[in-house]
C-alpha cells in the first residue's frame, strides 16, 4: 500500500508525555499500560504515539503516549498522565506498516518527500498508531497535514 490521506480519530484517551531519546520509544508503551492495570481503567483501542523532534538535538524528543479507553476518568493525583477527551487528526498522509522502514524517522523522511512532490505542506510531529496481530506490532505511520487537525 502507498501513502494515501486519511483521518485519525480516538474518544476518551489516557495521555502520557516524556522527553527521552528516540531509542527508547517503547519505554512510554510500558509506562501507559501498566497504569491501566494499577487504575481500573480499561483500554479499547490501540497504543499509539506522536514524536516532536528536538530541534537542537536529532537523538531527543517529546514523545506523547496515547491509549483510548473505555470512558472519561478523572485523574486528579497523577502528575504524568492526563485524560483527553479527544485525539483528532482531521487529515493526515497515512504510511502503512511503517516498521517496513529502517525507522520511524525513515518512515517519516519518505512521507515527507512525497509531500513534497504532490505540494503538500506536513507538520514535524509523526503519530505511530501499534497494531498487534499475532504478537506482532504492524505500524502505522500518520502525518498530519498543516493546520487540517486540533493537535
Amino acid at each position: 500500500m502507498g501513502i494515501k490521506m486519511y483521518s485519525l480519530v480516538f474518544d476518551n484517551v489516557l495521555t502520557y508525555e516524556v522527553e527521552q531519546k528516540k531509542e527508547n520509544w517503547q519505554n512510554g508503551i510500558y509506562e501507559i499500560e501498566e497504569f491501566t492495570l494499577n487504575k481500573d481503567v480499561y483500554k479499547n483501542g490501540p497504543v499509539l504515539f506522536s514524536f516532536d523532534p528536538n530541534p537542537t538535538d536529532e537523538k531527543f524528543g517529546r514523545f506523547t503516549y496515547y491509549l483510548p479507553i473505555s470512558s472519561p476518568v478523572v485523574l486528579s493525583d497523577e502528575m504524568d498522565f492526563k485524560f483527553q477527551e479527544s485525539l483528532v487528526l482531521d487529515r493526515a498522509l497515512l504510511l502503512r506498516q511503517a516498521d517496513q522502514e529502517i525507522d520511524f524517522y525513515a518512515a517519516y523522511e519518505k512521507v515527507k518527500s512525497y509531500a513534497r512532490a504532490n505540494q503538500i505542506e506536513v507538520e514535524d510531529t509523526y503519530y505511530c498508531v501499534l497494531l498487534e496481530v499475532y504478537g506482532e506490532f504492524i505500524i502505522d505511520l500518520y502525518v498530519p497535514i498543516k493546520g487540517q487537525g486540533d493537535e
